[in-house]
């Protein structure tokens, strides 16, 4: 990565958007489609729309929602979703099929078959509306996020992703990379929030970035994309800015507020860099302390953190400042 592109990262990283003025939808605890008993979600996610031309992946997919359910069955709650986070699959992020498949393997269900099968599984009873997971863990989950805006247009907003891939499709400043990441960033935000294309809000945006800046330790790639097409089909709040930038609030912030952006878990390296920073602020410029933090606090810290969960020391194992 060049200076230059650094920079530009940095100083987007460093904007403090404005979630209070544009909230995010919040999610409800159940909903119709998450109250449903187990033969009526699977009657629902075995039948049409759900299946697919090719009888081998079908049958992956109907063994996986089997497996899933059998699993989230054994979890309280009054709803599948309120399963789902119980299960604590959630807190593994991307590795999260090893709690299904330790709970299969201690009833002597195994298969190497298994993960395809509960991925396949997953993604119906996302697009079903059974669960809404959460988006960092649908953010983190980089297999599945990708997958999920061709199953919600067929299932949920065909006119809504039709309406999105056709203005993008009309505009030949985008690439192909870009393209998809709008429908994708879509999808995301309808798993995890429901509804259509036409219910995602400013706060909603707002959530979005702040969450793919959290988990990915970077500033999220073409979001000004998604913001601008969304604005420009008319679905974003009326009192949308006009562009990405002018949502940047003014303001020098403390070392305290540099550092916290980037949501460091371990405290005590957290007070040592709000340290450091104040001893170095008297000589340097405004810009130069905000890159100083960007790059200590979420390119060096956060970074490790996110690669390494439950680091506390300072003194890096061999392997992990090789890593890094």
């Amino acid at each position: 990565m060049t200076t230059t592109t650094l920079k530009a990262v940095s100083t987007a990283a460093a904007l403090k958007l404005p979630r209070d003025r544009f909230p995010a939808r919040t999610v409800p605890r159940d909903w119709p489609a998450t109250r449903l008993g187990r033969v009526a979600v699977w009657e629902h996610t075995t039948g049409t729309p759900f299946v697919l031309a090719n009888p081998v992946v079908q049958g992956k997919r109907v063994r996986g929602l089997a497996h899933l359910l059998d699993w989230l069955e054994d979890f309280p709650g009054a709803c599948w979703q309120q399963r789902w986070l119980a299960s604590g699959a959630e807190s593994l992020g991307s590795q999260w099929r090893r709690a299904p498949l330790d709970w299969l393997d201690r009833r002597g269900r195994q298969s190497g078959w298994l993960p395809s099968e509960l991925s396949n599984g997953i993604k119906v009873l996302i697009c079903a509306d059974v669960l809404r997971p959460s988006l960092e863990w649908l953010v983190s989950v980089p297999s599945l996020k990708g997958d999920l805006a061709p199953g919600l247009a067929l299932v949920r907003d065909r006119d809504g992703f039709a309406q999105l891939q056709t203005h993008c499709d009309g505009r030949a400043d985008l690439t192909a990379p870009s393209r998809r990441l709008v429908l994708q960033r879509a999808a995301v935000l309808l798993a995890a929030k429901g509804g259509t294309v036409g219910d995602i809000t400013l706060g909603d945006v707002l959530e979005l970035a702040e969450t793919e800046t959290d988990v990915r330790a970077s500033w999220p790639k073409d979001l000004p994309v998604f913001y601008s097409t969304l604005r420009e089909l008319e679905i974003l709040d009326p009192e949308a800015p006009t562009g990405w930038r002018e949502l940047r609030t003014g303001g020098q912030q403390t070392p305290e507020e540099l550092i916290d952006r980037y949501r460091i878990e371990y405290r005590p390296v957290r007070d040592l860099l709000v340290d450091y920073l104040r001893e170095r602020q008297p000589a340097l410029d405004y810009n130069s302390l905000r890159d100083l933090a960007y790059f200590l606090g979420c390119r060096f810290w956060r970074d490790l953190e996110v690669h390494h969960p439950g680091i506390d020391t300072l003194h890096l194992p061999a392997h992990v400042a090789t890593a890094w």
